[in-house]
């Protein structure tokens, strides 16, 4: 009796140090749960252009009303987070009833520790401090494209690609910006051959300026955007003694650009292509 006595006391013991599993509820929840009303919801996916091909996470899933709608009503799969369990048990039960369970995923743990690289659209509704701690995470782990859409709450100096209002709040929507600053090396073939150009960007998030310095002129970029991969700029050389608009549509591909250029006045009348290889310091 008495080994089985300290041999259960040293079992208990040694359970009691044992870490914490994943799922566990480390802390309490952030902000104290307020349901997203339906309308909202349905809007903010629409806007966030959520289709079949998307995969959507909601950080902060409550009752998991984001993920379900996605499913059943945009036939996209959809991953909810939430770090109190209560909450994760009624999201499930709730995607069962709505018999999108195939098509969901609802995990207990802290949404500033889960990966969220497989995500396509992000959906918010948390307070204005928790989303500019999570800034640096959706910028790190997005992909350029990816659209981040937030009910209420902004995202401090990084300014809305869009923002409407729904009675007395407001939703904001966001496309994260591939990185395009610094200096590229561009090459664009010429009706008298090739020319290369150094096209030099300045960003803050998706706000970008810069200039192409090609055929002896240092030109500004003229009307320039970015939306999450794609770039788009316009620039106005002296060419044979005329003024020709020229108008560049392009994909950022890691270290690369390739697109279009375009002009309708004479000499260079017609579209051809360009590319750019990021300089490396």
């Amino acid at each position: 009796m008495a080994f089985w006595r300290y041999g259960s006391l040293f079992l208990l013991l040694a359970i009691s140090f044992l870490p914490c599993s994943a799922s566990s509820q480390s802390r309490p929840p952030d902000v104290h749960f307020d349901p997203t009303p339906m309308d909202v919801v349905e809007a903010m996916l629409w806007r966030a252009g959520v289709t079949p091909e998307d995969v959507v996470y909601d950080l902060g899933c409550g009752d998991g009303r984001f993920v379900i709608m996605a499913a059943k009503k945009f036939g996209a799969r959809g991953v909810g987070i939430d770090i109190d369990p209560a909450r994760i048990k009624e999201s499930r039960e709730n995607a069962e009833f709505a018999g999108v369970a195939e098509r969901t995923r609802f995990i207990e743990g802290d949404l500033f520790q889960a990966d969220i690289r497989e995500a396509t659209v992000v959906t918010l509704y948390l307070l204005n401090d928790l989303n500019y701690q999570l800034r640096p995470k959706l910028f790190r782990e997005l992909r350029p494209g990816a659209r981040v859409v937030s009910y209420t709450f902004d995202m401090a100096d990084w300014e809305p690609d869009d923002r409407f209002q729904i009675r007395d709040r407001f939703v904001f929507y966001w496309v994260i910006p591939a990185t395009v600053k610094g200096e590229w090396r561009l090459n664009l073939p010429l009706p008298g051959g090739e020319a290369q150009g150094l096209l030099t960007i300045h960003q803050k998030y998706q706000k970008i300026g810069g200039t192409l310095t090609i055929l002896g002129q240092r030109l500004p970029m003229m009307n320039p955007h970015l939306l999450g991969d794609r770039l788009t700029f316009g620039i106005r050389p002296r060419l044979q003694g005329s003024d020709v608009l020229m108008t560049f549509v392009g994909r950022v591909i890691g270290d690369r650009l390739e697109g279009t250029v375009e002009s309708e006045e004479e000499p260079w009348r017609g579209t051809i292509p360009w590319k750019g290889e990021r300089i490396k310091r």
